[in-house]
């Protein structure tokens, strides 16, 4: 009987188990891709940063050579 007990609670635990790490693996994936998210935003940020000063430079380059 207590053999049995065991066998009926073992898959019960495996599959808490199972959901447990998938739930776990699902907010590290989230975190993982909000962090990405943020460094996406902040490189974009950066190279529009550059862009603007490279274009001023460029403006005050052509704007003296008139």
């Amino acid at each position: 009987m207590g053999h049995n007990y065991v066998i009926v609670v073992l898959p019960e635990t495996i599959i808490q188990i199972l959901l447990i790490v998938l739930a776990l693996t699902v907010i590290s994936l989230s975190v993982w891709q909000w962090r990405n998210e943020l460094r996406r935003k902040k490189a974009i940020e950066g190279l529009e940063a550059v862009v603007t000063k490279y274009e001023q430079v460029y403006d005050r380059m052509f704007n003296e050579e008139k």
